[in-house]
């Protein structure tokens, strides 16, 4: 039960620090996207692998 509960505070951290990403890369301009290496069709992916590595 403890595992599962574990689980799920992992899973729920990992989806805050998706949304904050997300949020934070679709207020910068293309060209402060471009200055990091991404076009803003990657946001969504990025802030998806973001959140798997926290």
């Amino acid at each position: 039960m403890l595992y599962l509960l574990n689980a799920l505070v992992a899973r729920f951290k990992a989806h805050i620090v998706y949304l904050r990403t997300r949020e934070e890369l679709t207020q910068l301009d293309d060209r402060a996207l471009a200055d990091l290496g991404f076009q803003r069709g990657e946001i969504e992916y990025i802030a998806r692998k973001v959140a798997d590595a926290a």
